[in-house]
């Protein structure tokens, strides 16, 4: 996988401006601004900023990079947000969130998601047959052939 500064390389300064803009304006909030607007401070047209997310792979490859380092960020927040919930529960009445506690293990592997399916039925199960019913089986088959 290509590193920050590789996928970079492959991109002019205004695709990178337009990249970090795009990542910032998605986690704005209500402050988000339209991709017309966003075109506009960039300096090219809104369909020529389109054409950059959908169809240039290395444009879309340095965005997604620069959103996951963006979501990465906030890892020692949650991990600290999910600890505060297992020590203090939702309601700091001093009982711990059993949901915390469950997606605590659940991120370090110790819960696993199983599903199992059963098929029940009603129909009685079948004997095995022994050697001689399938051989007089074959008997009667090969009499009807006859």
């Amino acid at each position: 996988m290509a590193t920050l500064k590789e996928l970079q390389e492959n991109l002019t300064p205004q695709q990178q401006m337009a990249a970090h803009l795009l990542v910032a304006n998605e986690f704005a909030g209500k402050e988000k601004r339209t991709q017309e607007e966003l075109a506009e401070e960039i300096g090219i047209s809104r369909k020529h900023l389109h054409t950059w997310r959908t169809e240039d792979i290395d444009f879309i490859r340095y965005t997604a990079a620069l959103s996951e380092m963006k979501v990465e960020s906030y890892t020692t927040l949650v991990d600290a947000k999910l600890i505060y919930l297992i020590e203090h529960g939702p309601s700091n009445n001093g009982i711990p969130s059993i949901k915390a506690i469950q997606e605590f293990n659940r991120l370090r592997g110790r819960v696993v998601n199983r599903t199992e399916v059963s098929q029940l039925t009603n129909e009685p199960a079948r004997k095995r047959l022994t050697d001689e019913e399938v051989a007089q089986g074959l008997d009667e088959l090969n009499d009807l052939l006859k």
